[in-house]
């Protein structure tokens, strides 16, 4: 059987970029690039997701990866609870929303909060909130440590099908990118021995008000178990 002459070109394309997590040298080439504000393509916790330092230049070159956002912000990756405090003023948090964070970072739960007054405006959103995720990702945690946070977004143009694969990602986004990490070589899309959550993006909530949780999106955290740790008061956002 001929393999299709698209995918060939496709693989050709990329071949020269990509890395591996398993790789011992992977996180300082990525740290690298990151600090140089280049935007990569790396596997995650969840799906595929672009990688940017978190600054204007970087902001700017997202937006034309990804196409018509409205300049709206984007999720901010951390490796540490207390790196929190970075961005969300901490006295804006309860008990109860710790509790939460506490029972279900790291893993697949982006958590849309207060931001700080301080913050330059393209970080936070229209209504001063920002959403913030730390990932369940031994490597990417470790990448983490060198950054306060760093910029992540789905691997696709907006509006555009969420690639589950690396050959499925846009050949336009794929030439302007400057690394694809995946778990390990001829890994084209996911160990899922390793990780088990992928395929499905991260669930969304809003807790930018205090002692409500909205849920924008449910992904790969159930609105069951959410409401298993948080309580009853969890409403989905019509």
């Amino acid at each position: 059987m001929l393999k299709n002459t698209n995918t060939i070109k496709k693989n050709k394309q990329y071949e020269c970029k990509k890395l591996f997590w398993s790789d011992s040298k992977t996180i300082k080439k990525l740290k690298d690039s990151l600090q140089e504000e280049n935007v990569s393509i790396t596997s995650t916790d969840t799906i595929l997701g672009f990688l940017a330092k978190i600054s204007k230049k970087s902001f700017n070159l997202l937006n034309q990866l990804k196409g018509k956002r409205s300049n709206k912000p984007y999720l901010i990756l951390i490796n540490s609870k207390d790196k929190i405090t970075k961005f969300v003023n901490p006295k804006s948090i309860d008990h109860k929303l710790q509790y939460l964070i506490n029972k279900c970072w790291p893993g697949p739960l982006t958590i849309i909060f207060k931001a700080k007054n301080d913050l330059p405006s393209f970080l936070v959103s229209n209504e001063q909130k920002i959403a913030i995720r730390n990932p369940n990702h031994t490597e990417l945690q470790r990448l983490l440590n060198f950054f306060d946070g760093l910029f992540s977004s789905s691997a696709n143009k907006s509006g555009k099908e969420i690639p589950k694969k690396i050959s499925e990602i846009d050949n336009e986004i794929l030439k302007d990118i400057e690394y694809i990490v995946t778990e390990h070589e001829n890994d084209n899309n996911f160990d899922k021995t390793k990780y088990t959550d992928k395929i499905l993006p991260s669930t969304i909530i809003d807790a930018s008000i205090k002692n409500e949780i909205n849920i924008i999106r449910e992904g790969a955290y159930t609105i069951k178990k959410l409401k298993e740790i948080y309580g009853e008061n969890i409403k989905k956002k019509d």
